[in-house]
């Protein structure tokens, strides 16, 4: 009986041990994941030019990496699908590649923090894409809602309750750990301004290079949520609730899980076991940026994006066609929106595609 207890003793600390070996090769330094991105940019570069294909490099690159942990076919309407055939062409030049997809943490430059890497990329194409919000913090701000869905405390209440969880230390405790925090406001940060066939690595690293966490909450505050005083709580949180429950991508989600009814004016409105949690969060959201700004005004008047920043460039033209400035939907579409949202996952799908259409 002893030695059997010592074997399974021995069987026990064994995997823990291959659990805290992965979890630290997982770790994988900036530099070496980036070079990586360089050399798969590259083999994209010369697929399209041996297949005489037309396309983006940037786009293929970015797919190859969150084929495999954003692989839901919604991710394939925003981002267009992983090619198989580049796969393959991957797999035969550079096999060690693959490891790409497969990075969990990496460490930042400048500020020794740690991101989640694929969720970044996946950020940064979802925003090139025009679609920022619900596939980035908007997103991990439903899902963290979730949590508490049906409380019946009042906002200050909700705030209570998920403020251990956000943006929190602890990666296995929490369903929005810092680490897919810093991967969403960076994914939109870069993003926002990433051009056409640019070097995605090298942006990367630039970025790292001279990111603080003070420059970094300004400018997503900058970029999201434009010209505001971070300082004044109850303005700053109405403005994030606002921003959030206006995107299109945020609306359309929630009427797929029944998070969101249409009033007699065909406006969206949040049911009341959501209601409370989702605001919670974006309050959270807004009291820590305001936190990481330290008093620092975020005004666009005086520091606004540069000329090349994609979502108001006209010289990004290849974006414009693809992604011009949506209109609003009428009564009428959102009405239609949720008959089709009715439908679940195929529903959601098919209002997605009808957004993106909008924007050709």
């Amino acid at each position: 009986m002893n030695r059997f207890a010592a074997l399974c003793g021995a069987v026990v600390l064994s995997i823990f041990g291959a659990v805290n070996l992965t979890a630290r090769a997982d770790e994988t330094q900036m530099e070496t994941v980036l070079n990586q991105v360089k050399q798969l940019q590259q083999l994209a570069s010369e697929y399209l030019q041996e297949n005489q294909q037309a396309g983006d490099a940037l786009v293929l690159a970015i797919n190859y990496i969150r084929a495999e942990r954003y692989s839901h076919f919604t991710w394939d309407m925003i981002l267009g699908t992983a090619d198989p055939d580049f796969s393959a062409y991957v797999q035969q030049a550079a096999p060690d590649l693959k490891e790409l997809q497969r990075v969990q943490q990496v460490q930042t430059g400048s500020t020794q923090e740690q991101v989640d890497f694929v969720h970044l990329i996946a950020g940064i194409g979802a925003t090139y894409r025009r679609v920022p919000i619900i596939c980035t913090w908007g997103g991990d701000c439903i899902q963290l809602a979730e949590s508490i869905k049906g409380s019946s405390g009042d906002e200050e209440g909700c705030i209570k309750q998920l403020k251990p969880y956000f943006a929190s230390q602890d990666e296995n405790a929490s369903l929005f750990p810092q680490s897919d925090w810093l991967a969403d406001l960076d994914g939109v940060n870069i993003g926002s301004s990433l051009r056409k066939e640019e070097d995605l690595a090298q942006k990367i690293q630039q970025y790292y290079s001279e990111i603080t966490p003070e420059k970094r909450a300004v400018q997503f505050v900058q970029t999201q949520f434009g010209a505001i005083d971070t300082q004044n709580t109850e303005e700053f949180r109405n403005k994030v609730k606002e921003i959030f429950q206006n995107d299109s991508g945020v609306q359309l989600f929630l009427m797929t899980k029944e998070y969101m009814t249409l009033d007699e004016e065909k406006n969206g409105v949040i049911v009341p076991e959501m209601e409370q949690p989702l605001h919670a969060v974006c309050s959270l959201m807004a009291d820590e940026l305001a936190r990481l700004t330290q008093n620092a005004q975020s005004d666009t008047a005086e520091s606004e994006p540069e000329e090349d920043v994609q979502q108001s460039s006209p010289q990004n033209s290849h974006q414009e066609e693809q992604f011009p400035e949506k209109e609003q939907p009428t009564g009428e579409k959102q009405a239609r929106l949720w008959l089709m949202a009715a439908g679940g996952v195929a529903g959601f799908a098919a209002i997605l595609l009808i957004v993106l259409l909008w924007k050709k």
